[in-house]
């Protein structure tokens, strides 16, 4: 048996940030996942994961901006840029009551943003162009993170400052029953002080006996190439997105031009996903990509699948597990959480270190669902 103080379980974007945190902090954690760190099975991996303010909810948007200094610093710390703010285009047809409430949140909270015409957009993005008879707001405290190099990153500062990690660990069961975790894997058993639990769409399993009704879905994403790349890179065109299809899509990054559906995906479970690119899904944002950028000539470049772990009511899980303070879990973030990642492997080493974090996680809390 391995006895650690403190151990990470999965290391995607929430547990890479979780052991940086704790390394940061002096506790010379070690992190476990059953793959190799930065692997393509999550819900971590690829180029871009969208960094916005622009929420329907006050505390969303008050996390966001929480959450952009510690980016800054884990930038300057390992001299490695990670986010770029580029800023957002967001449009919708005029009466969506979502799109008037996500403009709400930001005039109530002061953030800065535009409400511009069409016209307005393809004269300042001249690529760009929203249908004629849409609402758009921009917001110039927005843009995106690098998601492959934010979690190389947070692991690579986690390890400087002391931290271990053993990749192939493949976990089997936890006994939540006593104050010193277990943890049964293939290769044997680990016993540790404090448990953080971040397995993405593993999650479920850890967690059945606490009956969580977490929902696992598959997600696509499409790189498409434009025939000019110049004209579509950060420098020049922001991210966007359409809050009547509910497709977004960033500038040329990475393979190409990435547009992605945020509505969810059929149910699915990491061990049973079909990793195969749905053609119709395809065709379907590469039509609404010409529409917005016309003139462009795209071409399919590639795409992957990925997973969203999913709660009823779309809040994260943040906390201490029910049955066991030493527990403390990172789940649920719902297609959303990534822009958070850095903030909130602080607040889980905050509650592994001491008991408390000074952040507002009371919504998160693993109880609050009837099922538990």
């Amino acid at each position: 048996m391995v006895y650690v103080e403190t151990l990470v379980m999965g290391l995607g974007a929430m547990g890479s940030a979780a052991l940086y945190h704790l390394a940061r902090q002096g506790a010379k954690p070690v992190g476990i996942d059953q793959y190799d760190v930065g692997h393509t099975f999550g819900s971590s991996h690829g180029h871009s994961r969208v960094f916005r303010t622009f929420y329907h909810d006050s505390l969303y948007a008050a996390l966001a901006e929480a959450a952009l200094p510690r980016w800054r610093e884990l930038e300057s710390l390992s001299k490695t840029r990670l986010l770029i703010l580029n800023g957002a285009i967001f449009f919708a047809k005029p009466g969506s009551e979502r799109f008037d409430q996500y403009v709400r949140v930001l005039d109530e909270s002061g953030t800065p943003f535009e409400l511009l015409s069409p016209s307005q957009v393809a004269n300042r993005f001249p690529v760009l162009q929203p249908p004629a008879d849409v609402d758009v707001c921009y917001t110039p405290r927005a843009g995106f993170l690098d998601a492959n190099r934010t979690v190389q990153t947070h692991v690579s500062q986690a390890l400087r400052l002391g931290a271990t990690i053993h990749n192939g660990v493949r976990v089997l069961h936890i006994d939540p029953s006593r104050n010193s975790p277990k943890i049964e894997t293939e290769d044997g058993w680990y016993k540790c002080d404090r448990l953080v639990l971040t397995p993405g769409p593993w999650t479920p399993q850890p967690l059945a006996d606490i009956s969580i009704p977490l929902r696992v879905t598959r997600q696509q994403k499409f790189y498409f190439q434009p025939h000019q790349t110049s004209p579509y890179e950060p420098d020049i065109l922001p991210v966007y997105a359409d809050f009547d299809t509910q497709f977004y899509g960033f500038p040329y990054y990475g393979p190409g031009i990435k547009v992605a559906d945020d509505t969810h995906g059929e149910y699915t479970t990491p061990d049973k996903i079909d990793r195969s690119l749905d053609a119709q899904k395809q065709t379907q944002l590469q039509a609404w990509l010409e529409a917005i950028m016309p003139g462009a000539d795209f071409s399919f470049s590639s795409g992957a699948t990925c997973m969203y772990t999913v709660t009823p009511d779309l809040d994260f899980l943040i906390g201490a597990h029910p049955h066991n303070p030493n527990i403390l879990v990172g789940a649920g973030f719902s297609g959303h959480g990534f822009k958070f990642s850095t903030l909130i492997g602080l607040m889980l080493a905050e509650l592994a270190t001491q008991g408390t974090t000074t952040y507002p996680i009371e919504r998160f809390r693993l109880d609050r669902f009837h099922e538990v």
